[in-house]
C-alpha cells in the first residue's frame, strides 16, 4: 500500500523509536481486536491535542491510524500502551508543525507547488466524481443480469486444483521429473526448489482455477492430466514445470450474495469505460502530428489486440500467482 506522506511521516517516527515495531510483531490481543460493529459513532469525540489555539481531535488521530494499514485491518489504536500510542500523537503534531513552518517560509506560494497542489485537486474532484457516478450506473438488475452470466458461463466447465514446481531449465525440470518418479515429495521439492517463490512456499499450491487463467502451454498439459497425475516438464514463457493435479470438479459459481461486492465492481468499472467512452465521443478531439496535419484518434477505451494475443487469460501465468 502506498502510504501518504502523513501516515509515512508517523511510521518513520514509530519506527524511529520502536525498530522492531511492525504489524506482524505486535501483541497477540491487539491484533485480534476488533473494533465493535457501530463503536466510533457511539464513542464521544473529544480533543485528544491542544497545539496552541489548534485542537486535535481523537476521530481524526483514529482516521490517520486506519491509514497506517492496509485493506482496513487496522487494529484498535487503544489496545497499544501509551509509548506507542503518544508516538502516533508525536508523528501528527510533528506533521502539523511542518506545515506551519512551510507556510511561514512560502512554499505555498512557490510555482511548481501550485501545479501540484492544482493536480492533486483535479485528481481529488475527479476521483469523487467517478466514485459517485459509478453508483449512479449500476443497479441491482445490473449486479443480477452480470451473476447470471458468470452462473450461464461456468455451465459445462471444470476446475483443477494443482501444483507446480518451476524451474529455469530443462534438465533441472527433468531432474526433479526422476526424483518424483522414484516417490519423492512433490511439496518439499516446491518449497526448495521452486523459482516461483510465491507458490513456491506453499509446495507449490496454485489453488482452483479454470482452463483459461494459466498460459496456454501450462494450461494443456495441466488439464490432460488425471487426479493425482504428475506430468513431464513443461514448457513456458516462464520456464519449465513440473504440475501435478490434487482434484477436478465442476467449476464452483458462490452464491449472489457472497459475489455481490466484486460483480458491483465489475459492472461499475464497465459502466464507467462506457461512460467516459461517450465523453470522448462527445468531445471535440483534435490529434496532431509534429507537422501540425491532423492523425486518426480512437475514442476506444478497450486495448488494441496484438498479433496472435488471446486475451487476458493467456498473460497470466502461475508464476504470477503471489
Amino acid at each position: 500500500m502506498r502510504l501518504t506522506i502523513r501516515a509515512a511521516l508517523l511510521a518513520a517516527i514509530m519506527l524511529a523509536t520502536f525498530p522492531a515495531f511492525a504489524v506482524d510483531d505486535m501483541p497477540a490481543a491487539a491484533k485480534d481486536v476488533k473494533p465493535a460493529a457501530g463503536k466510533s459513532a457511539d464513542v464521544k469525540d473529544y480533543t485528544i491535542i491542544r497545539l496552541g489555539p489548534t485542537e486535535i481531535k481523537n476521530s481524526e488521530v483514529l482516521e490517520i491510524w486506519k491509514g497506517l494499514f492496509p485493506g482496513g485491518s487496522a487494529p484498535d489504536f487503544n489496545s497499544f500502551d501509551e509509548n506507542i500510542r503518544q508516538n502516533v500523537l508525536r508523528g501528527l503534531v510533528s506533521e502539523r508543525l511542518i506545515y506551519d513552518e512551510a507556510i511561514k517560509a512560502g512554499i505555498d506560494k512557490n510555482d511548481e507547488v501550485k501545479k501540484r497542489l492544482a493536480a492533486l485537486e483535479r485528481q481529488v474532484v475527479m476521483q469523487a466524481f467517478m466514485e459517485q457516478k459509478a453508483k449512479e450506473l449500476v443497479t441491482d438488475q445490473q449486479l443480477q443480469a452480470a451473476y447470471a452470466e458468470k452462473v450461464a458461463s461456468a455451465k459445462g466447465q471444470e476446475e483443477i486444483k494443482a501444483r507446480h514446481i518451476l524451474v529455469a531449465t530443462e534438465d533441472e525440470a527433468k531432474a526433479i521429473a526422476a526424483e518424483l518418479k522414484k516417490g519423492s515429495d512433490f511439496e518439499k521439492i516446491a518449497k526448495e526448489k521452486s523459482s516461483d517463490k510465491g507458490s513456491g512456499a506453499n509446495g507449490g499450491e496454485l489453488g482452483w482455477f479454470t482452463k483459461d487463467k494459466m498460459v496456454p502451454e501450462f494450461a494443456e498439459a495441466a488439464f490432460k492430466l488425471k487426479k493425482n497425475d504428475i506430468s513431464d516438464p513443461v514448457k513456458s514463457a516462464f520456464g519449465w514445470h513440473i504440475i501435478q493435479v490434487e482434484d477436478r470438479r465442476p467449476v464452483q459459481v458462490a452464491n449472489f450474495e457472497d459475489m455481490k461486492e466484486g460483480l458491483r465492481s465489475e459492472v461499475a468499472n464497465k459502466s464507467m469505460q462506457n461512460y467516459v467512452e461517450s465523453l470522448l465521443k462527445k468531445a471535440d478531439i483534435k490529434y496532431l502530428g509534429p507537422d501540425g496535419k491532423e492523425k486518426p484518434f480512437s475514442t476506444s477505451l478497450a486495448p488494441a489486440a496484438k498479433a496472435g494475443d488471446k486475451g487476458d487469460a493467456a498473460a497470466t501465468a502461475p508464476a504470477e500467482k503471489k
